[in-house]
């Protein structure tokens, strides 16, 4: 593993019982089920439980007013889940000016190790505030308890570096947002080395591979926080995604969803997507259009409209403000993500 680009989330391996039973203050939690109900027997009463399942920001005000505020007033807050458990612990954590722990209980997003939130409003993701957990737990027995297809779809922000190293090369050649970093860019050349030799290990969701995605995550959020920026791994694929959510109010799986769209952008950039497949196919990865429910005309349409979307959000360029997307290349891309393996 290369030396991490900034200062890395604390992360420590342990049960979450032991973690949370010897936290020795009372805590909020933040959870979805599972793993909750799995969990709840093994651990300490929390003075407050949020059910975490939307990340519209009007909601997440309105669960901080609810709150008993002598109750939380000395509480750590604790997330517990996947990426929507752990990015409303985030948001609560900075509302109310509280401790947070973080435990994923899945490695399909890296929410844990990023010190951004990430909310929805007005149906657009939006980035907010800035938090820094005391401490991310690793949970080897729970996470990979969990349905596999939920860890294998860790790939997703590692495998973006893909095409987001390739949009963040164009644009900074041609002048536009952050400039080129050889240092972040060889941060994700070797994340995306380290995914290639451990795609076996992540496909069978062994302890390795889990180890490998929470590291990656680790590196990459450390990496974006002393940047300021996340270009070596964000682009077009993550646009694509966030077009497509927009669009459809789907909410795919998050891991699973930026994996297909690294296919299909690599596709449109000319960026090896016969590797892409490849690395998809070995890791076991969901990416089909069939397996994600992904509608052609939602993907085409998200596609083509993908540089006026971009703008409306002022989001950085990436390969389709700089170079048009043609309907031959909209077909061509279609059709190689249609040849993705069915899982």
């Amino acid at each position: 593993m290369s030396d991490p680009i900034g200062e890395p989330f604390r992360c420590e391996e342990h049960p979450v019982a032991e973690v949370l039973g010897g936290l020795g203050q009372p805590f909020v939690l933040c959870t979805n089920d599972p793993p909750w109900s799995s969990v709840r027997p093994q651990v300490p009463v929390p003075v407050g439980v949020i059910d975490a399942w939307d990340m519209d920001v009007v909601h997440l005000d309105a669960v901080v007013g609810a709150l008993d505020a002598d109750a939380v007033s000395g509480a750590t807050v604790v997330g517990l889940g996947g990426g929507t458990a752990l990015d409303t612990a985030k948001y609560v954590a900075w509302r109310l000016g509280r401790p947070l722990v973080q435990v994923p209980s899945i490695t399909s997003v890296d929410a844990a190790f990023t010190d951004t939130i990430g909310v929805r409003q007005g149906g657009h993701v939006r980035y907010v505030g800035r938090v820094v957990p005391e401490l991310v737990v690793l949970d080897l027995d729970l996470v990979r308890s969990a349905p596999a297809h939920l860890n294998r779809a860790g790939i997703g922000d590692v495998l973006s570096c893909h095409t987001g190293l390739f949009d963040w090369r164009v644009a900074a050649d041609a002048g536009h947002g952050a400039p080129w970093d050889d240092r972040l860019a060889a941060l994700g050349h070797t994340l995306l080395a380290e995914l290639d030799a451990l795609a076996a290990e992540v496909a069978a969701v062994t302890v390795e591979g889990v180890r490998f995605l929470a590291d990656a995550y680790r590196r990459i959020g450390a990496a974006c926080a002393h940047a300021g920026h996340s270009r070596f791994e964000e682009g077009s694929e993550h646009f694509w995604a966030y077009a497509y959510e927009h669009r459809t109010g789907a909410h795919p799986v998050h891991g699973e969803i930026i994996a297909f769209a690294v296919a299909l952008l690599a596709h449109v950039q000319g960026n090896d997507p016969a590797w892409v497949s490849d690395v998809i196919t070995r890791s076991g990865t969901r990416t089909h259009p069939a397996d994600l429910g992904i509608d052609e005309g939602d993907a085409r349409a998200c596609l083509q409209g993908l540089a006026a979307f971009g703008r409306s959000l002022a989001l950085d360029l990436s390969i389709v403000d700089l170079r048009p997307v043609t309907d031959a290349q909209v077909d061509a891309a279609w059709s190689f993500v249609s040849s993705l393996p069915r899982r």
